[in-house]
């Protein structure tokens, strides 16, 4: 690790390579319930020790799993085929 670290002068630890698996595994459709077992804790309070979630990504989680999504009828498009 030092060395890597060296070559991009920045300080690089274990904690901060398992800190971006943790985030980009939910940003690539992960659950933390699962991230949890991957990572081998025995409950989530570890878990969330790794985790660092951003005003963007809750919305975008929300935007797409929101019940509300199923409850309001989606719009036809109004594109004429000729």
């Amino acid at each position: 690790m030092d060395g890597y670290s060296k070559e991009i002068f920045l300080k690089i630890r274990p904690y901060d390579l398992r800190h971006a698996f943790a985030i980009m595994y939910l940003r690539n459709g992960g659950n933390a319930f699962s991230l949890r077992k991957v990572m081998g804790h025995e409950n989530m309070d570890m878990t969330k020790r790794y985790l660092n979630i951003t005003g963007q990504d809750l919305r975008e989680v929300h935007q797409h799993a929101s019940p509300l999504n199923n409850l309001i009828p989606k719009k036809k498009s109004r594109i004429r085929k000729f």
